[in-house]
């Protein structure tokens, strides 16, 4: 009768096992279903376009040769296309393989700097401002490349103490973007006269006569720096140091 008795116990608690196995796999199989719909709703996603079938070099592409796709928003490149306007019409600067993503590179008559007519504004740094300033420079306009860092300062007459006065506005700026200078903007025919550029430069200055190669340089700079540029400016020039690689 004991014997009985402990085969049915060891069945029963089979038995509730198998239950408690089976009601877990399911509560995790639920679990897990509703984890990946919510990583899925929660995953940003941008549309791209892919080769439909193989493209030859200077084939045009027409639109049943590509077709849409979305990936994941922390693998997109800037050279990946969302607009399909943007690749029809277009030949193929090279073979594109069925399944490769139409990059901007992989289409010709296209300018990759144009990035297919995205606003300067949208490549700004969050909270900075893209400012071009003239600045006196020295040296030979082929000593500066855009990346290079450099120092502005400020030189302007103090009236009050009938000094001559310099420090440092700006240190170890970056910079963006290099434009003509007052020389050749004068000569290609802008309607600005050189004493009118040098006066509004100069403004508060007794320095006009002894000026470099006046650069258009631009920098990103945040709300105070450029503040600050624009109240020197006012006061007086601003000079252009080059700073050495880190």
């Amino acid at each position: 009768m004991n014997r009985i008795s402990l085969i049915i116990k060891q069945r029963m608690l089979s038995i509730i096992f198998i239950i408690i196995a089976v009601i877990g796999g399911i509560f995790i199989f639920w679990y897990v279903s509703n984890l990946k719909t919510k990583i899925s709703e929660d995953a940003s996603y941008n549309q791209i376009f892919i080769a439909k079938t193989d493209i030859k070099k200077d084939e045009e592409i027409t639109g049943e040769l590509i077709e849409a796709q979305k990936i994941p928003g922390n693998i997109f490149s800037e050279k990946f296309i969302m607009d399909e306007d943007k690749i029809l019409g277009k030949k193929a600067a090279s073979d594109i393989l069925e399944g490769e993503i139409i990059r901007k590179d992989k289409l010709g008559g296209v300018n990759s700097n144009n990035y297919f007519g995205l606003s300067f504004s949208s490549y700004i740094p969050y909270d900075l401002r893209a400012v071009s300033i003239p600045v006196n420079f020295y040296g030979d306009k082929s000593l500066l490349e855009e990346g290079d860092r450099v120092d502005l300062i400020s030189t302007y007459y103090e009236q009050e103490n009938s000094i001559l006065c310099s420090e440092t506005v700006l240190s170890e700026k970056e910079i963006i973007l290099i434009g003509s200078n007052v020389e050749e903007s004068y000569s290609s025919g802008e309607n600005y006269s050189e004493d009118f550029l040098l006066d509004s430069i100069f403004i508060g200055s007794q320095v006009n006569s002894n000026y470099g190669k006046l650069l258009i340089i631009t920098f990103y700079l945040s709300k105070s720096e450029v503040e600050k540029v624009f109240l020197a400016l006012e006061r007086g020039v601003l000079n252009l140091s080059i700073c050495p690689k880190k």
